[in-house]
């Protein structure tokens, strides 16, 4: 038996939403698709960052308060980077 948190299924949450609205713009237009970016509209964090950016259709996201404290906000640009945020389709 699997033990789940609360966390791992909001992101989980997260992935399945993303993937749902791809889905219903392939329905409109498949050529479009596969141009448009999707962003997780929560606020980002220096913790969840990096597991969202993983998510095949997560394509970035919001910052929010994070952007105000420098620290943090160099923090999710480093994951960004790493991860080649942005570049996946």
């Amino acid at each position: 038996m699997a033990i789940i948190t609360l966390k791992q299924l909001l992101d989980h949450a997260a992935e399945e939403m993303h993937k749902m609205i791809r889905a219903l713009i392939s329905e409109k237009n498949t050529n479009y698709v596969k141009q448009v970016k999707i962003i997780y509209g929560s606020s980002l964090t220096p913790e969840n960052s990096n597991v969202l950016f993983n998510m095949e259709n997560i394509n970035g996201g919001l910052v929010g308060r994070f952007s105000i404290d420098p620290q943090s906000f160099i923090k999710l640009c480093h994951v960004a980077d790493k991860l080649n945020c942005g570049e996946k389709a």
